[in-house]
């Protein structure tokens, strides 16, 4: 739990110059001390962590790849975002039948911390067919309203 936290203080301090780690870390509920201990994500400038560029922090991810929906641990930042960019091309796909999202991503492989090489799945229709294996979660009823 405080190493997901961690990594959200990263990527919004990675994607917002304005935020200080103080402040992202707050925002976050993790202390600064639990974000720089967890991640190794920061250097040294004249004495301030700052947030470097890329890590090598492992993530487990989800990919599509050759039919199936399968989990991968990533070892790198820079590969968590190629996989970060592909689900939003798929999100994009299947929200409005543009396949033309999908195109960047042909032929585009991603390598997992144990170096094995993942083909990104763009076939529309296996992609597709992926989503609707994807159970929904049920919706509880928490209160009774009779």
């Amino acid at each position: 739990m405080l190493r997901e936290r961690s990594l959200a203080v990263i990527s919004e301090l990675r994607n917002t110059k304005s935020k200080t780690l103080p402040q992202a870390a707050n925002d976050n509920n993790v202390t600064v001390k639990n974000v720089i201990k967890h991640t190794n994500g920061f250097k040294k400038v004249n004495g301030k962590p700052v947030v470097k560029r890329w890590d090598r922090i492992k993530r487990v991810m989800r990919v599509n790849s050759g039919g199936k929906e399968k989990s991968l641990e990533v070892q790198d930042s820079r590969t968590a975002s190629v996989v970060g960019r592909y689900h939003n091309a798929v999100k994009q796909f299947l929200n409005t039948g543009d396949k033309s999202k999908l195109s960047k991503f042909r032929n585009k492989k991603v390598k997992d911390s144990k170096g094995k090489l993942h083909q990104l799945e763009t076939n529309p229709d296996e992609i597709i067919r992926i989503n609707q294996r994807i159970e929904e979660p049920e919706f509880y009823e928490v209160y009774n309203t009779k």
